[in-house]
């Protein structure tokens, strides 16, 4: 089926169709606005303009009517599609008895035109398209499978958004248009309000602008958003970011190398959530590039951590060596602990076990209570001594600490669960899975939602496993590069 064909107007003018899906969708056919009848004319409108290829009968069928049997919904599809038709004027709509596309010569669609701008590094441009979410005020509550469709594009595209603010923030600030990047930063940090990183470098730009009163009140912001939606704290760094600030002794403004190291590591920490491993690899190397001491230590940690999500044991192993430079004893702690996870992952107990204990001297000499979080964690992996794994909890709730909570809560779980603890393995792994979603890391709500499938199938709850497998899949598939295979990502279970 071709989808090239140009079309024209009675008057030997090309015909040109134009989407505006970022924010509420306008449909315009050349410069007129388009209706439509139904609404699901216009979510099959945008559902392949968005794709942009052809679409099998049987697949839209069953995505924008998952409750009908084949026969009525291949009827309702049929219907919608003249719908389409008379809204397009007749054109545009390429149609047969298998498979449904668009027309693309002369389609105007204005995600295809932002993801262009970012793409030619013109990245002001872009930001100024984006009017607002994706089919903003749009939706089919009777299409599940559209709607998932739906948020996923809504997610990537803000991603997509605050990668771009973030930098343009970065870049307006090293070159004194100190304005302009207060206005992208503010706007990173309405995009994505849980984000540490954002609160920390718009209270930077403030302080540096010389409103020290208007940081301070970000941070009383921050700390009011992270209570009343998450129940926690602010992390450590953003604490003594505040308190410097507070006491009048900030560091000196950061330069423009040291401000594009922070906006590349914190991009690398979103692209590391979004399971986009590739970019977030790209975004921390250029951050330890540029970067030394302390800084590239932890960076060089990061990057471990990537690779060994991938399964990358190799690089992942010189990448921990690179971090154990870090100064601090905690931080040594820290980085033993994950790297005994990765021995363990690889198949090498014995290393394991030396590392973990490394790594449990190290944060008891240091009293980093999350170092030794971290280290009974992996300690009550290797062993299947759940005390460790119980400790792990209990200092990770008094931290704050979301990321190690949800890893001791699926790991006791998971030892509950072998203990023939059904029903509390189930509520534990539920809890780790509400934590996971707050924390936003991709990759382990997949894991999670695979092993509550696993609990729930030998619980004999079937259709409930299904329904958490089915989502695991789904997730799974989106982790790593679009259109490649990375078989070590599907094997998280434990971390």
């Amino acid at each position: 089926m071709t989808v090239q064909k140009a079309l024209r107007t009675p008057k030997g003018r090309a015909a040109r169709l134009t989407l505006r899906l970022l924010g509420p969708p306008q449909i315009e056919r050349d410069g007129n606005a388009v209706r439509f009848d139904t609404r699901k004319a216009l979510g099959l409108l945008a559902y392949l303009a968005v794709t942009g290829r052809p679409h099998g009968r049987e697949h839209l069928a069953a995505l924008f009517w998952p409750e009908a049997d084949e026969e009525r919904a291949r009827g309702a599809l049929r219907r919608t599609l003249s719908a389409v038709r008379t809204g397009l004027a007749g054109s545009w709509l390429i149609a047969d008895g298998i498979s449904v596309a668009l027309v693309t010569s002369g389609l105007g669609l204005d995600i295809a035109e932002f993801r262009a701008l970012l793409a030619a590094g013109r990245l002001a441009d872009a930001v100024a398209l984006y009017r607002g979410v994706f089919l903003a005020g749009f939706n089919l509550r009777d299409s599940g499978g559209f709607a998932d469709w739906q948020s996923e594009q809504e997610d990537e595209l803000r991603r997509e958004l605050v990668d771009a603010l973030a930098r343009l923030a970065a870049s307006e600030a090293a070159t004194g248009s100190m304005e302009a990047a207060l206005q992208h930063s503010r706007r990173w940090v309405a995009l994505d309000p849980y984000a540490e990183t954002a609160h920390r470098e718009l209270m930077r730009l403030l302080s540096e602008a010389g409103d020290r009163t208007g940081a301070l009140r970000q941070y009383a912001e921050l700390t009011r958003v992270l209570d009343r939606e998450l129940g926690v704290t602010p992390l450590a760094e953003t604490r003594a970011l505040h308190d410097a600030i507070r006491d009048g002794a900030q560091p000196a403004p950061r330069s423009g190398a040291a401000r594009r190291v922070g906006v590349d590591e914190a991009i690398g920490d979103l692209h590391t959530l979004h399971g986009q491993y590739a970019k977030a690899i790209a975004s921390y190397d250029s951050a330890a590039a540029a970067a030394n001491g302390p800084t590239r230590a932890a960076i060089e940690h990061k990057l471990a951590g990537v690779h060994h999500r991938r399964g990358q044991w190799v690089e992942a192993e010189q990448h921990y060596r690179a971090a154990l430079a870090a100064p601090d004893a905690g931080q040594q702690a820290r980085v033993y602990a994950d790297w005994s996870l990765a021995a363990h992952r690889r198949g090498d107990p014995i290393r394991a076990r030396k590392l973990a204990e490394q790594g449990l001297t190290l944060a008891r000499r240091a009293r980093d209570d999350r170092a030794l979080a971290q280290a009974h964690n992996i300690l009550g992996i290797l062993t299947a001594d759940a005390t460790h794994l119980e400790r792990s909890l209990e200092l990770a709730e008094r931290l704050g600490d979301t990321g190690a909570r949800v890893a001791a809560l699926n790991n006791l779980a998971l030892a509950r669960g072998r203990a023939g603890d059904s029903a509390s393995a189930i509520a534990l792994t539920a809890a780790a899975l509400a934590a996971c979603l707050e924390l936003g890391d991709r990759h382990r709500e997949a894991a999670l939602h695979n092993n509550m499938s696993d609990l729930l199938r030998a619980s004999g709850r079937r259709e409930d496993a299904m329904r958490h497998l089915k989502r695991a899949v789904a997730i799974f598939a989106e982790i790593g590069e679009p259109g490649g295979m990375e078989p070590e990502v599907w094997k998280l279970v434990q971390w």
